[in-house]
């Protein structure tokens, strides 16, 4: 359970033992917990603000300090019973202070406004018609008057709303060769299919 409250926290992001100072993991008797312990309490102070963000319907309330709304087997894998009272005391008290500096964060930061007509599409598919293409141009010549122009567009239309696809390409090419045709191997029968 230890280990998915950690992978839990992780995926959500932010580390609560990377916001402390080095004398506040002092005082809070982190420096003596092993870095296990310490991933876990990570992973519980995080799992701990998104309980505080949607709390429980009931009437009971939820105990005001970190560490007492922690099971047993939380606080072992944790390591807390290794600290002192003061220690547990300063812990807590870095728990709720980080709870407070990202509700104040939260609400500090400025409004995302989404247009009225903007669908939000949560899986990343993608909804709207789009066009994608190449376009090629080449020009090549030589020293005895020989000349080449080259062009090719390819276009792709796509409508995943509709699920359809349409896809048209084009080339041309126009070259002159002014010098007389010549045959490389005079001495050879003509071919004959």
């Amino acid at each position: 359970m230890a280990v998915a409250a950690f992978a839990a926290g992780e995926a959500a992001g932010g580390r609560f033992s990377q916001t402390l100072a080095v004398a506040e993991r002092t005082e809070a008797g982190l420096n003596r917990l092993s870095s296990d312990q310490i991933a876990v309490i990570d992973a519980l102070v995080r799992r701990d603000l998104a309980a505080q963000a949607h709390p429980a319907s009931g009437d009971d309330a939820p105990p005001s300090r970190f560490s007492q709304r922690l099971t047993v087997d939380e606080r072992r894998a944790a390591g807390l019973a290794l600290l002192t009272d003061a220690e547990l005391a300063k812990l807590d008290a870095l728990a709720a202070r980080n709870a407070a500096t990202i509700a104040a964060r939260k609400l500090l930061s400025p409004p995302v406004f989404i247009s009225p007509g903007a669908r939000l599409n949560p899986d990343g598919t993608k909804t709207a018609p789009e066009v994608h293409g190449t376009f090629s141009l080449s020009y090549g010549w030589s020293k005895g008057g020989y000349s080449e122009k080259t062009g090719a567009m390819n276009l792709r239309f796509e409508d995943p709303a509709h699920n359809f696809t349409l896809e048209v390409g084009y080339s041309e090419s126009h070259g002159n060769m002014p010098f007389p045709y010549r045959t490389v191997a005079p001495d050879l029968p003509p071919f004959v299919p």
